[in-house]
């Protein structure tokens, strides 16, 4: 049988996270047991033992059941009472939910706003899934520079000129991903204030929040209400696999949301969000996250001396999440150069050019993963270089 796709779907690519993790899983069942990843965002921890055993006790406990549609009660308590400790973020309880992963949250809102053609402003180099999802709903991206030279940090003459156009929102990722730049609270401040001036809603994906080692972290919705936050309990406490993210937003936004949810997920499963309330109360987490934070800025610091003492590679220092987004000198496709390198020296990386445009000719290399991987890791990277140099 031909079956006709929606054309916007056929359009939209692959996610190139998802490929390398693929490939690496199938290189893996082939039988290579050497493989390095410094690819996919993902902590080389597990999830602390309190926090599985608390998910433990509620599946004993018989929590089987459905839930409703935007999250435990509980949970949601402890989310706005986060927001508001942490973040200076009063958002309402009936605002708030609880979603199957932070990047269910972004769709469920591009979902509720964008009709094709509607225009979406977004940084560049940024998440592939963040120029994706809008793509899926027939938006028309307005792409907007970030340039290398200036640290990844957004311009704001440029910001304006696209939120001119009267886009229906701007996504701002602060810790950012894939390049690690965290941008000031005067930038946000400044950008968020763009956008309410012309009816444009900022989404502001804030899932690297807790994983900074430089700058400071500022959450827009604490002085402005035109915008929809995103975060989830992935990265703060490896619970990548759990798939539990939150988001709160306009009410009239929220309203609509939960239409799209109950109408597709339905709910996210009690004995996960008996696991995400555990994290947010339990005092042991924020020692947790600390630890590995700690590790982290370590791998970070040794990631860039390595980059910098290489003859090939360069790097702006990031300053949050847990990617160095470092250029090369070769002129060869970023996709090729990973493909090759997965293939000839057994290591994972994340091509740029799938960041957007402004992210071709780099590569994408996490140190969410332990100190002995980030150093063989980049051994293996300077030797493929010196030896293609050559």
């Amino acid at each position: 049988m031909n079956v006709e796709v929606n054309p916007l779907v056929a359009g939209v690519e692959e996610s190139a996270t998802e490929i390398v993790d693929n490939e690496i899983k199938l290189m893996k069942r082939a039988g290579v047991k050497d493989i390095v990843s410094l690819g996919v965002g993902e902590p080389y921890f597990d999830t602390p033992e309190f926090i599985k055993q608390a998910a433990i006790r509620s599946l004993e406990a018989g929590n089987t059941k459905y839930q409703p549609t935007f999250g435990d009660p509980d949970l949601r308590k402890a989310i706005q009472e986060k927001l508001a400790k942490e973040n200076q973020v009063h958002a309402e309880l009936e605002d708030i939910m609880v979603t199957p992963g932070a990047k269910f949250a972004l769709f469920l809102a591009f979902q509720a706003l964008i009709s094709p053609g509607d225009k979406v402003v977004v940084l560049d180099p940024s998440w592939v899934s963040h120029s994706s999802i809008p793509l899926l709903m027939g938006a028309e991206l307005l792409q907007v520079p970030t340039v290398e030279s200036e640290g990844f940090q957004p311009d704001l003459e440029r910001v304006h000129s696209a939120l001119i156009q009267k886009p229906k929102c701007i996504i701002l990722n602060s810790p950012c991903n894939p390049t690690g730049a965290v941008y000031s609270p005067d930038t946000i401040r400044k950008i968020t204030k763009m956008a309410r001036d012309n009816g444009t809603l900022v989404i502001s994906d804030e899932i690297y929040e807790s994983l900074l080692y430089e700058g400071e972290f500022f959450s827009p919705a604490s002085e402005f209400d035109n915008v929809f936050t995103v975060n989830g309990f992935s990265k703060r406490y490896a619970m990548t696999g759990w798939r539990l993210g939150y988001a709160c937003g306009p009410h009239a936004l929220m309203e609509q949301i939960m239409k799209i949810f109950q109408h597709s997920a339905s709910c996210v499963a009690a004995f996960s969000q008996a696991g995400a309330l555990e994290a947010l109360t339990n005092p042991a987490s924020a020692e947790a996250t600390k630890l590995m934070v700690d590790l982290f800025n370590r791998n970070r610091h040794l990631m860039m001396e390595s980059i910098n003492s290489s003859g090939h590679l360069q790097c702006v220092s990031p300053k949050g999440a847990f990617y160095c987004f470092a250029s090369y000198d070769k002129p060869v496709k970023s996709l090729d150069l990973a493909r090759d390198l997965l293939k000839t020296s057994h290591l994972a990386t994340v091509p740029g050019g799938a960041f957007g445009l402004g992210g071709e000719y780099h590569l994408r290399l996490s140190y969410a993963t332990n100190e002995a991987d980030v150093i063989e890791g980049l051994r293996r990277l300077r030797a493929y270089f010196d030896q293609i140099g050559n």
